[in-house]
């Protein structure tokens, strides 16, 4: 299997998940902060502090018809591996645009991202699930 339909299948993957993870918990569904709302048309967004658990879902709404899905998986007491997927979803709920990246972050420590056209910054603070 080739690189492009290797990467092909795990975005066919991802997104297959990506709906059933922001429908998962619905408590950890968060709406945009007010700042965040207004300025929906800047590549740049600040989303503050974001509290995540070890390996669940967190879904934020960016604006209408756009979410962010954070997967933060600990790999030391610090460090956090983060997927950011980005997607937006036109008038019919049909997925328009969808883009994914992992970062590796300090755990308290603010962190900017880009993922698709957006520039995201946040700081966040990471749990451990509980056992």
């Amino acid at each position: 299997m080739g690189i492009s339909q290797a990467t092909s299948a795990v975005m066919i993957f991802l997104t297959g998940l990506l709906p059933a993870s922001c429908h998962k918990q619905p408590a950890s569904l968060k709406s945009a902060p007010p700042a965040l709302a207004a300025g929906a048309n800047s590549p740049n967004r600040d989303l503050g502090e974001i509290s995540l658990t070890n390996h669940d879902d967190t879904c934020l709404l960016l604006s209408s018809g756009e979410s962010c899905t954070l997967t933060p998986k600990l790999l030391d007491k610090q460090d956090v591996q983060i997927t950011l997927a980005i997607e937006s979803k036109n008038d019919y709920g049909e997925t328009h645009d969808f883009a994914v990246t992992q970062v590796i972050a300090k755990a308290g420590k603010p962190l900017e991202v880009a993922v698709g056209d957006l520039n995201l910054s946040f700081t966040p603070h990471i749990t451990d699930s509980p056992q």
